[in-house]
């Protein structure tokens, strides 16, 4: 597990580095998931967005909330497609189902970042990434640990 601090926005640019680190190790041959924890503001989708300007997707990125999931082109080395999903208005995690999210894990290079990942996580891979923002005074703790759901 890795455990950063952070104090400013920008610094979120080192998050995204480390996050892409670790999934690098674990490179395969379908999507990769990154699971995406906190409150309301933690900076979950403000993180999506500055890991889509590091894939090179050049489209706005903006928060699903009422369509559940967007994908993006990217152009980067390991990954040709991002796709961001928002399952804060999830009740039932088989809703993603309508969404084709079982094929959408079984694309090659495509990295699926889940925003309230704890709505939907019975159905995500054992192998997904999570990331979790914890608000403190004057900064964010964020820790990513690989696999783990706790």
């Amino acid at each position: 597990m890795t455990s950063l601090q952070i104090r400013d926005e920008s610094e979120l640019a080192g998050v995204v580095t480390a996050v892409l680190d670790t999934l690098a190790e674990h490179q395969g041959d379908r999507a990769q998931v990154v699971a995406l924890h906190g409150d309301l503001g933690a900076g979950k989708t403000t993180f999506v967005q500055y890991l889509a300007t590091t894939l090179e997707v050049v489209e706005p990125v903006t928060s699903p909330t009422f369509v559940i999931m967007k994908g993006y082109e990217a152009t980067h080395e390991h990954y040709d497609h991002l796709v961001h999903i928002d399952a804060y208005r999830i009740d039932d995690p088989h809703e993603l189902s309508v969404l084709r999210f079982k094929e959408v894990l079984q694309q090659p290079r495509t990295l699926v970042c889940v925003e309230w990942a704890e709505k939907v996580e019975t159905l995500l891979p054992a192998d997904t990434l999570h990331v979790r923002f914890m608000s403190m005074d004057e900064s964010r703790m964020i820790t990513i640990a690989y696999g783990e759901t706790n």
